[in-house]
Parts: structure tokens; sequence; C-alpha cells
């Protein structure tokens, strides 16, 4: 079964999560675009080291810091954990949408697709329909990068990322939203990996997206690299699939190498040169480097400075522990 997505106008996503809420049956052709701002189209999110596995603190701490509420908060799940509507309620009361990334650690992506675990996702599909408002998943991410155990067979992946689609269409779960997100270089670099060979079509993808990053000096063989040099090595690729919104699912910038500050200030004056590119999601852990949003009180302060442009909503207005 081919699912129907929804699209809702350029509308905050308090309102959109809302209307959703209020009324599922208003569909269309395309995939839902979620804008906000009265300042800009693109949305700001962060993946924050605890997210919201115990609790709301470290994401209203990273909004305290940077001076702004979080259109998307992201975090990391694997199948062997239940759905759990206790970490998505605070989200749809205070308008910041989820972003989950749904990792098969211990489960083929062959298996998902024969239905050997259909029960566990019906038991998924159920929660995000009733939660009832959008739900952004993000299965198999980086799917073109060796280092994660479901690269290498793109026909199973395909095959079961379909199997999940229809599955949660035909619980009723029309909010969720379904993000695919390459790296944005294959790796290997081989015919066989490439990103396009893991796209399941058009009918199943509401956002596009990409994992990338500035490794600046971190590592040998790596160099500094600007946001749009990074974005520009697969955006051409993703407009080629669909015309579905892009979110860069995952980036960062090292310290070492060049002027982080100066690199944060660049990436939002370089959105507006990729015309679907509709968000941005901050890796902010200290993990391979300190990619931090705070890693220095000169990168802290470029985000303080650019983050106003992209509306006047700020952490506290409207904040739910």
């Amino acid at each position: 079964m081919r699912r129907t997505s929804l699209r809702l106008p350029a509308i905050s996503v308090w309102a959109a999560a809302l209307l959703l809420f209020c009324s599922t049956s208003a569909m269309a052709d395309g995939p839902l675009t979620a804008r906000r701002h009265s300042g800009s189209d693109l949305m700001f999110g962060a993946y924050t080291y605890g997210g919201v596995w115990g609790g709301m603190d470290p994401v209203l701490d990273l909004e305290a810091a940077i001076g702004r509420r979080l259109d998307i908060v992201h975090w990391f799940t694997s199948f062997d954990n239940d759905w759990d509507a206790a970490m998505v309620e605070p989200l749809g009361r205070s308008g910041r949408l989820p972003l989950i990334s749904w990792q098969p650690m211990n489960v083929s992506t062959a298996d998902i697709a024969a239905g050997t675990i259909d029960d566990y996702l019906a038991g998924w599909a159920d929660g995000v329909a009733a939660y009832g408002m959008p739900v952004y998943l993000r299965p198999f991410p980086e799917m073109n990068g060796d280092w994660t155990a479901w690269n290498g067979n793109s026909g199973d992946l395909v095959a079961a990322w379909r199997h999940m689609v229809d599955l949660f269409a035909e619980h009723g779960a029309d909010n969720v939203r379904w993000v695919w997100s390459p790296n944005v270089t294959d790796e290997p670099r081989a015919d066989w990996n490439r990103m396009e060979n893991y796209y399941p079509g058009a009918e199943y993808v509401d956002v596009l997206a990409l994992d990338g990053y500035n490794w600046g000096s971190v590592r040998d063989g790596t160099a500094w690299q600007s946001f749009a040099e990074i974005l520009a090595t697969g955006y051409g690729r993703l407009t080629a699939l669909g015309s579905q919104p892009i979110w860069m699912a995952e980036t960062a910038s090292a310290e070492t190498g060049g002027d982080k500050g100066l690199w944060i200030e660049e990436m939002f004056g370089a959105a507006g040169e990729f015309p679907q590119l509709d968000a941005i999601v901050w890796f902010n852990e200290n993990k391979e480097t300190d990619w931090r949003v705070a890693s220095s009180a000169a990168a802290l302060a470029s985000f303080q400075q650019q983050l106003p442009g992209l509306g006047d909503e700020l952490a506290g207005t409207t904040t739910v522990r």
C-alpha cells in the first residue's frame, strides 16, 4: 500500500500541529512542509546528549544558552525500544517537532521486510497515530556509510522501508513523516553503495536529508570545509530524486583547523543558496571532537547572533518540562 501524504501551508509549527491534531483528513498530493518563523523559512533543531530520555532539561538548557526555542528536537533510538509517548508529548504541547533516528541494531533489514517484527512495528504505528501530531521518523540513518549495520544490501533496505511505511499507513498513522537520510558522501565510494540505490521512492519519503560535518584538521586527510561545500556535495543528488523538503539532519563543525564562530555565521548565510533546504539540525555532543554549540565562547556567540534572524520565539516563552 502506498501512502498519501499531507501538505500544509507555510504557517507556524504549533498551528500546523494543531491543524493536524484537529483534522488529519485534509489530504493532498505531497509531503507535509512544516514551516514557521516570521523572519525565515529555515527551521533550526538539535540533537543534544541525553536528549529527552531523562526529561526536557537537556533541551531547555541548550535553548537557554542559544536564546531561542528549538524547532526540531532530535534523538536516537533502536528497534529494541518501544514507542514511548512520554518522550514526545512535551514537544507537541510546545510546538517543537520530534525527529527520531531509528536504528535496527539487532534485526536485519531482510527480517524487517519479511514481517518478522510486525508486532513491534505495529506498537510504534499505533503510538504515533494516538499522538496525533507530526512525528518525523528517520530509519536507517547514514545507510550508505559502511560504519552502519544496515549498509550494503540496498534491495533489502528499500523493501524494509516500504514495508514499514505501508504498515504505518494501515494502522492509521497518517501523522508520521518519513525522513530518508544518507551520509553526504558514499563510503565506500563505489557504484553498489551509491545513496540513490537505497532510495525507496518519492511516494515513501516525506523529507530528504543529509548528514555532513566539518572535520577540520581533527582527522588525518581531512580539511576545513564550509557548510555550503559540505551540503553541495549531496544536495544536487537529492534534488534529482524528488521535490521534497531537504533537511541537514546532522551537522556541526570542529574547532580545529579554522574559525568555528565564522563557520556558523556563514552556515546561516549560505542556507538561502539551497532553495529546498528547510531545516538545519545541529549535533550537539562532545564525541569524536567537540561538536557542541558552546565548544567555545566564539561559537556560542555566533549562534546567539544568528538565530534571532530565524524568528523571535525565544526559549522560555512556551517551554514545557
